[in-house]
Parts: C-alpha cells; structure tokens; sequence
C-alpha cells in the first residue's frame, strides 16, 4: 500500500469517526432535551410533541413557554420578524402584572438552550396536513344570505342571539359596548343601547321580564379594561325589549368571562349562576347560589383558568343537575362536575389534551337517537404563542358518544383550521343533525377560506361540506341558530370579528376584512 493511500484512509477513518461522534453527540443532545421536555414541560400541561408545531412556530412557543419557567431572555428572537419578537415579549409583560413569574429559573440556561434544540431540530419545517379531510362543496343551496345595514365603525361582535319568540337579533359588540336589535331581515331595529356600567356582551339569557347579560371587562385581555370588570347584569325588560329597558349589577368583580348559565341548580326556586371564569393567567369556575336576601354566595367548582363553556344536565339520571366545563388553558379538558347533593361536586375528566388544541366551544345532543347525551366540542383558537397562525391538522369539530358512566368515545372528526363555533339541528328536516361552523382563523394564505361550513348529515355520521364565496368575505367570531323569521326551520346568525389578533403574517389581507367584512349576515335557510 503507498502512502499516500495509507494517508487518505486514515484520513477517511478521521471524517468517519467525527462524522459519527458528531452524531452521537447530536442524539444523546436530543435525548436529554426531550427528558427535559418530559419534565419541564409537563409540570404544567401535557407534554407536547415536536410535531405539533412547525419549527419557525416552536421558536416562538418556547419564548413564550420560557417566562413560565423563569427564562426572560429571548435574545434569540432578535432574527425573528417584528410581530413575533412583539408578540412574545408582550407576555412577559402580562404575566409580570399578573405576579405569576417564578423567583428564580427552573432550569439553567445549558439546559432551557438544550431543551429549546429539542423542539425544534426535531420538529417538521411545515405544519401537517389535515387528514380524511372531506371534500369542500363551494355552494350552499340550503341558505340565502342576507347581510344586515347593522355596521359599526370596525366591527367585533362578541355576542348574537336569535330571540325566535320576538323574530330579533341582539348584538353585542366590544367596540360598541352595547346592545342593538335587528329584526328578521337584519334591518337595525332597535340603535345600540348603551347601559351605565357599561357592558362588553358575550351571552344573554331571557328569563321572564328579565334578560341577563354576562360582560367579559377585557376582551383581549392586556389592560385593565375601561369598560370595568367583568360582571352579570339583570336588565328589566320594557315591554319585551330592551330598548327602554334599565341595567343593574347582579355579581361584580369576576374573573373574565366567557359564558355563563342561568338555572336553578340546586331545586330552591330562585335562579343562581354558573360562571365560567376563563380569566387571563388564573381564572376559575365557580357558581353563585341565590340566597333569600337577594344576595349570592359563590361557590368555587374548578380552580382552573381557561374555562370557555358551561352547560347543565343530569347525566346519572338522579334527579340533579350536573356540570360540564369545556377548559381551553395548559391542561385542556372536559371536565364533567358530577352533582352529589348538599353543594358537593365530583370532578370527572372525561378527556384531557395538549395546551395547542384552543378549545373554543361546545354543546349538548343526542347524536345517535340513543337517550344519552353527546357533546360536538370545538377547537381551533390559534394565537397562544403562535403569532404565525400556522395551520393546524388537529383543529375541528369532533363528536363524542356517550357510552354512558361517564365514558365518552371520539367518533367523528371533521378537521377545520381555527374552527371556533359549532351548532347542530336538523336545518333540513330529515330527522338527523345536521352542524353548522364556523372559523376564526382559517387558512388565510388559501384563496378559497373556509370560514364557514355545512355539514349535512347523511347518516350514521357521515356529513358532507359545503359553503360558498359569499361566506368567505368575512371573518367570524361568534354565532347563532334558530328559527328567526317564524317559517318553521332554523336559520344562521354570523357575527363579524375584525382584530388583527392572528392575522400578523397577512396586514394587507386584514386591511381589505376591515374595509368589506360584514358586521352581520343572515343565512335564510331555504328549506320553507
């Protein structure tokens, strides 16, 4: 053998064993970094897998991610774009004013920069792709849209309700901080009523002479709002409407809400509230039993934030009313409270998911004709740590079983980005449910957006999609359903939200939905 021969094998055995110890490196690299993960990250939720999330999106989570831990430096978030660096660094000053920051770092900066590889050398370069996702049928023969000349100066409607008994439609909006009634056409009926304290509406419930309002204080949740805390008012009707009619304070000083529920939970005969506190960094669920005095004593149900949803049922068939709790923060769930007499709750947790699903909605029915309630829950809130509004596969609308015990089955799933609310009836009067959705982050990037959806059902939970152009033109955040106009079927209510919350990478796209994007339209159902 020459030497030189001799000298370019050794040569190649010196690239060879770097090559490789490099690459021993690397794993062993990423194996402490996904235990670290392990036990870092699940001390708060689940723990997330890399896939989840894109890269460039990991880059931004972690930031975010990374104060709970007692990390504030995002020196490395200097390379990202302006909205990311803002967005992330804006949470450092929320949770500052929330006093929840930790003493000292939970772990070193070897390992948080350890911990941070993991993610994302790990995670793909672009989100997955939806999965059995139907076909999308681009015309909605089941509906004509109407849209209403109800138009503030820059719409974020917080709140429709369809009042079939009135053919009306009230409106609350962030913006307006107000209540305004439009009739079956979506023609202003009633100017925007304005209320001392004022009010930011997200639900309202009629009860009699009585309709009451829950307002959230702070929409956005990143300053004391000047509209107050968030409260429940009573307004005493005048003559069915509230277009004369007077507020008053019921409960005050609440954790920013995003539902309530008006029932008497405990068979007294006086109305008492659940709330369903979702607040900024601790919030909770708690409900307020009615006392003799006209007073309220609260009674804390769940010490969690993120609650978006509450809704009452007697699942064990005893006679008493139980509590389901939709919770779109850290440790996402459904949570059914099991009512065991005497103000004393069982908690059962029917699921339990990872922190990016943003769950959003629920609702109760019987999809299968079995006696049993289901639950079509909803998920699809896209902007916690993610200013890019990446698109994700596991967000949707899902339907699960009840198996009865508490035992509930995932049966179907419709895959939607940034699905926000979905309501089921039988629009087509053929005995089945049928749902209709909405989203308020679709793929913006798409030039077909599916803002709005139609699922028919066909049987055994098959459904097929539809929507339209006309659907497309606006961003929903809030919805209805009903019969408005008295006909004999149920109609749709879209109310128009546009923030530039999750809209970062397209400022020219959210320019045109400010310019064009309908406050409020009407989906006739066509059926009678």
């Amino acid at each position: 053998m020459t030497p030189g021969k001799k000298i370019f094998i050794g040569l190649t055995v010196v690239v060879i064993a770097v090559v490789v110890t490099v690459g021993v490196r690397r794993h062993m690299d990423l194996r402490q970094g996904a235990e670290l993960a392990a036990l870092y990250c699940s001390s708060c939720h689940l723990e997330p897998a890399p896939d989840m999330l894109p890269k460039h999106s990991w880059v931004a989570a972690l930031g975010y991610m990374g104060y709970w831990l007692g990390i504030e430096n995002t020196d490395y978030l200097d390379e990202e774009p302006e909205m990311v660096q803002t967005n992330v660094r804006s949470r450092l000053q929320a949770l500052q004013r929330e006093d929840v920051l930790p003493a000292a770092p939970a772990l070193g900066d070897e390992e948080w920069a350890t911990l941070r590889r993991y993610y994302i050398e790990t995670a793909p370069a672009t989100p997955l792709p939806q999965r059995d996702k139907p076909a999308l049928r681009w015309e909605l023969p089941r509906f004509q849209a109407f849209e209403s000349n109800y138009r503030p100066p820059l719409p974020i409607t917080t709140l429709v309700h369809i009042r079939e008994d009135t053919s009306e439609v009230y409106i609350g909006d962030t913006g307006e901080r107000a209540l305004t009634i439009l009739d079956r056409d979506g023609r202003q009926k009633v100017a925007p009523r304005r209320f001392r304290p004022v009010i930011t509406p997200v639900d309202i419930e009629f009860v009699g002479d009585t309709a009451y309002v829950a307002s959230i204080g702070d929409l956005l949740a990143t300053e004391p709002a000047e509209s107050g805390p968030a409260h429940i008012a009573a307004v005493s009707l005048v003559n069915q409407s509230t277009a004369d009619a007077t507020l008053s304070v019921l409960l005050e000083d609440l954790y920013r809400m995003a539902d309530m529920e008006v029932v008497d939970l405990n068979g007294d005969g006086r109305l008492d509230f659940i709330v369903a506190g979702f607040g900024s960094t601790t919030g909770n669920v708690s409900w307020f039993e009615s006392r003799e005095d006209g007073g309220y004593t609260e009674h804390l149900l769940l010490g969690l934030p993120g609650a978006v949803r509450v809704q009452t049922h007697d699942f064990n068939d005893d006679g008493l009313l139980d509590i389901l709790v939709l919770v779109s923060d850290a440790r996402e769930g459904l949570h059914l409270l099991v009512n065991q007499g005497g103000n004393r709750f069982a908690d059962q947790l029917i699921f339990q998911t990872h922190s990016g699903y943003g769950h959003t909605y629920f609702e109760l029915q019987d999809f299968n004709d079995d006696g049993l309630m289901d639950v079509l829950v909803v998920n699809g809130d896209n902007v916690d740590s993610d200013p890019y509004n990446t698109r994700k596969n596991y967000h949707g609308l899902r339907i699960y079983l009840n198996r009865g015990e508490y035992e509930f089955e995932e049966a179907y799933f419709y895959p939607m980005y940034g699905a926000f609310i979905a309501k089921s009836a039988d629009f087509d009067d053929d005995g089945d449910l049928d749902i209709a959705a909405i989203s308020f982050y679709p793929d913006f990037s798409s030039e077909r957006r599916e803002a709005f959806a139609y699922l028919e059902n066909q049987g055994g939970l098959e459904f097929t999609a539809s929507t339209d152009e006309e659907v497309m033109r606006g961003r929903w955040m809030t919805m209805d359903i009903g019969d408005l106009d008295g006909d004999d079927d149920v109609d749709v209510v879209l109310g128009g939200g546009y923030l530039r919350v999750g809209m970062g990478p397209y400022p020219e796209f959210a320019d045109e939905l400010d310019r064009t994007g309908p406050a409020v339209l009407i989906l006739k159902n066509t059926l009678n």
